[in-house]
Formats: C-alpha cells, structure tokens, sequence
C-alpha cells in the first residue's frame, strides 16, 4: 500500500496541533503552578477540589474559634490565679495578724485595712475584660449599653436598710465605719435574673466541629459560690460569698475581735479562707483542663487541614520540575514534527508552476 505525500503531510499537521495544545497547557500549567485552569479541564477532580477547599475554610474557622476562646478562658484562668494568690495574702493575714488575741486595736485595724485592699484587687479581676467583652460575665452582659456598667458591684445596706452603690471597697469600708449599723457587699448582675436558671441564655456559643459548640464567655455560678440575693430597686443580685466572708473579716477586726475564735458553726476566719481556697483550685483546674482541650483539639485541626491541603495540592497543584520536563519533552516533539513536515513538503518555485 503506498502512503501518499499528502497523507504525511495531514498526520504530520493533525499530530502538530496534538503536540502544540499540550504545549499550550503545559506553559499556562507552567505560568499559574495549577494543573486545572477551568472546571472543564478535569469535571471530578475539579469537584474533588472544591469541596476540599470549601472543608479547609471550615476547618479554619473552627481553628479560629477555638484560639479566641482558648485564649479567653487562658485570661480568665490569669485572673483567678491572681485571685486566689490575693486569697493566699488573705491567708497569711489571718494566720500572722488576724488570728492573734495580743494583737492590739491599732494592729487589727491595719490587718483589716490589708484585707481590704485585697478585696478591691479582687474585685478588679473580676471585672476584667478581654477584647472588650468581661472575662466572667453570661454573654447578655459582655454589651450593655452603658459604658461604665460592670457586672460586679460593691453594694451598701445603711442601718435603715437602704441600698447605695459605690465604686470600691475601701470606698464602702469608710463609709460603714460611720454607720455602725451597715454592711457592704459585692453583689453580681445578670443581665435577667432568669439568666442562671436558662442554659440557653447563660452565654453565647461558638462552633468548633460538625455540632459541636462552646460558651465564649464563663458563667460566674460555675466557678463562685452565692450566698443570696438581693433586691435593689426592682432589679435582683446575688452575692458573692467569698466578699461576704471577707467582710465578716474586717468587722469582726474592726470591733475588736479576733478571727481565731470559731463561729456558730464552729469554724473559724482560717476554715472559711481554706474554702475559698479550694474552690477556686477547683475553678482554675477545671478552666486548666478547658485550654488544654481545646489546645488538642487545635493540634488535631492542623493536621486534617494539613492533610487536606497535600489532598487539594496532588489534584490542583502543578510539580514544577515534572511539568518543565513534559513541556521540554513536547517542545523537543514540536521542533521534530516542524522539521518532519518541512522534508515531507519541501519548498520549491516547481511547486507553485
């Protein structure tokens, strides 16, 4: 069978335009690092890519969610470490100060006033804030209206059973001191007294897996103890058991007692600090055990996002030195095939005759 000139020279183009359009697809693989430019290109993979992506960016926002939080409840945690190393001050002044019966009325009024400049220094802890939401607070109370709201108060209840809110402790110290008959406490604010009684309500969730949310703000009940609520002016507060007994401190100081001696109950000044104590070892390791969850949890997402990344790259990504050998490797063809089609159809005036 003889194979004309003509049909060299059609195969010859046909397989030219086959090399050129890989060649074209090589250099733009080549100019963008991308082995899909277009859906079209590969239909499945491009499907695989995309969803693949679409997984990542969720993943990042759970990763995202997860730093914002675990870095919340991490300064939270700083808080109430501070907390209880003024609670182990408190401690110390009961055991060295307060709990000595020669101790005279000069001696117990100073140990008193150091109790409280440590409640006032609690009491900032607690309403500290981290990026301008308070670090204990339930999420209906991170953005109330006015500016200077706080959700911890220090509360004062005169000899005649009126209320009046003042800005500190040593503030309401001075001012019981000439109303024998009063006392102050601090007292926490729920937003809706209802608050604590809803799990709905007490904070804002973010997600951080296939449904699976956390609270971004602590609820305060989970981590102090109330010791009662009180009504002021039609709205409801609890208060704060741990300022309770350390009001109970300075008074008994104030007048002269010593807080050795057992109460009612048979505990002394020492017991109630040791409970205090103790519940915020708690609070703080249960917080400790929260950052340390999430921080695994953050481990794990890094490597599934790893993993998913080296998934979309395989399919997405162009190998730039397996490619520059492919295109090197056409390139060669084409200048192949230019000459084989420049011998087949030589140029000649006898052709043009």
């Amino acid at each position: 069978m003889r194979i004309t000139t003509a049909y060299q020279y059609e195969r010859s183009v046909q397989t030219l335009q086959t090399v050129l359009g890989k060649l074209t697809q090589l250099q733009d693989q080549l100019s963008t690092l991308k082995q899909i430019q277009k859906p079209s290109d590969a239909p499945l993979d491009s499907a695989l890519v995309m969803n693949w992506k679409a997984y990542n960016a969720q993943v990042e926002r759970w990763q995202n969610n997860i730093k914002e939080v675990e870095n919340r409840y991490s300064y939270a945690e700083q808080n109430l470490t501070h907390i209880k190393d003024l609670m182990l001050n408190v401690r110390d002044l009961v055991i060295r100060g307060g709990g000595s019966d020669a101790l005279g009325p000069e001696e117990k009024m100073a140990v008193s006033r150091q109790l409280i400049q440590q409640a006032d220094e609690m009491l900032s802890s607690l309403n500290a804030k981290y990026a301008g939401r308070f670090v204990l607070a339930n999420a209906q109370v991170t953005k109330p209206e006015d500016p200077a709201w706080k959700p911890f108060k220090v509360l004062i209840q005169d000899s005649g059973g009126n209320f009046t809110f003042v800005d500190t402790i040593a503030q309401a110290e001075d001012m019981v001191q000439k109303d024998p008959g009063s006392k102050w406490m601090v007292v926490f604010e729920p937003k809706t007294f209802d608050e604590l009684n809803d799990p709905s309500r007490r904070a804002v969730s973010v997600e951080i897996g296939n449904n699976s949310t956390i609270p971004q703000v602590l609820a305060v009940e989970d981590y102090f103890k109330f010791s009662g609520t009180v009504d002021v002016n039609g709205a409801s507060y609890h208060r704060m058991d741990m300022f309770d007994k350390l009001f109970t401190f300075s008074e008994t100081l104030r007048n002269g007692g010593s807080l050795a001696s057992p109460d009612n109950t048979g505990k002394t000044a020492l017991d109630y600090t040791d409970e205090i104590l103790d519940g915020l070892t708690d609070s703080i390791a249960s917080i400790g055990a929260r950052v340390q969850r999430l921080g695994s949890l953050d481990d794990f997402y890094k490597n599934v996002s790893t993993n998913v990344e080296a998934l979309r790259s395989s399919y997405e990504d162009a190998d730039l030195a397996r490619t520059y050998v492919e295109y090197t490797k056409f390139h060669t063809s084409y200048q192949s095939l230019l000459k084989v089609i420049a011998s087949i159809t030589p140029m000649s005036l006898v052709d043009y005759l």
